[in-house]
């Protein structure tokens, strides 16, 4: 049985191992806090850092998506500018070209009246009068066909109509226009008020998209010309010669005839049931 100065010295013993273990935790416990701070001050550092580092990143991934997209939209406004400058120096050019072909025309048609007035005064108005004349004159006329627009070419046929150079009777013979090529004539706007044309001699001549559309005709001569896609709807056509002229899509919708001659014209694709009522309305 130990005595109680033993139990004394035992238990003191414990309190002094105890009080060791304590002590030696407590240095542990603050050796590990000491070492905590610093070690999350360095993980913040770190994910801050991190963190830094992105934004930076994504700042500059926009800022360089940015300066593209600003490059793209500059290089598709220098596009479209250019494209646009282009554009309107071609108009331009077109402008003036277009005010230079009427200038040529315009200047063309001038000289032609002036010079056909010219031979109309010194023939006495009958170019047919004289060989000589007669031939200058087709030949200024054949060629003044082919170099003007179809509006001034229907004012030099009025011109010529108007001045009875393309009447045909035999104090005052037609001057001959055969072989002359006509594309897009609305002789309305040669006849007389829009509606009548007495007395034209248009022999052997090729039109191309012609216009007779309501017109009055009578003593007219077209023998041995070519229609392609004419009309003469709602015409009214007397003492007329289409002898040996040739039809290819011609129009007769509406028309009259009387004293009309088709001998020998040929009609192509044309139905031919309207041949049937052209060569009965005769």
């Amino acid at each position: 049985m130990t005595s109680p100065e033993e139990n004394i010295r035992t238990d003191e013993l414990i309190l002094a191992t105890s009080a060791k273990k304590l002590a030696k935790r407590r240095g542990c416990l603050k050796c590990i806090s000491s070492l905590l701070l610093p070690l999350a001050l360095g993980v913040f550092t770190i994910v801050i850092t991190f963190q830094q580092q992105s934004a930076a990143q994504r700042q500059r991934i926009e800022d360089r998506d940015a300066a593209d997209l600003q490059r793209a939209e500059d290089r598709n406004a220098s596009r479209l500018q250019r494209e646009q400058d282009k554009q309107e120096a071609e108009l331009l050019r077109k402008q003036e070209k277009d005010l230079d072909k009427q200038r040529y025309e315009n200047g063309r048609f001038d000289a032609y009246i002036q010079q056909m007035g010219k031979l109309l005064k010194e023939s006495n108005g009958s170019i047919m009068s004289s060989q000589v004349t007669a031939t200058l004159a087709r030949v200024e006329t054949l060629n003044i066909f082919r170099q003007l627009d179809p509006q001034r070419n229907v004012q030099i046929i009025r011109f010529l109509y108007e001045a009875k150079q393309l009447t045909d009777t035999p104090e005052n013979p037609s001057l001959d226009l055969s072989t002359a090529k006509l594309l897009n004539i609305d002789f309305r706007d040669a006849a007389v008020n829009e509606k009548q044309l007495y007395q034209l001699s248009f022999r052997g001549i090729f039109l191309l998209n012609a216009t007779f559309i309501g017109i009055e005709m009578s003593n007219i001569n077209f023998s041995r010309t070519k229609f392609d896609t004419t009309s003469f709807s709602l015409a009214e056509i007397h003492d007329a010669d289409f002898s040996f002229a040739e039809f290819y899509y011609t129009s007769f919708t509406s028309t009259s005839f009387a004293s009309t001659i088709f001998a020998e014209a040929t009609f192509e694709n044309y139905p031919r049931q309207c041949q049937f009522f052209i060569l009965c309305a005769l």
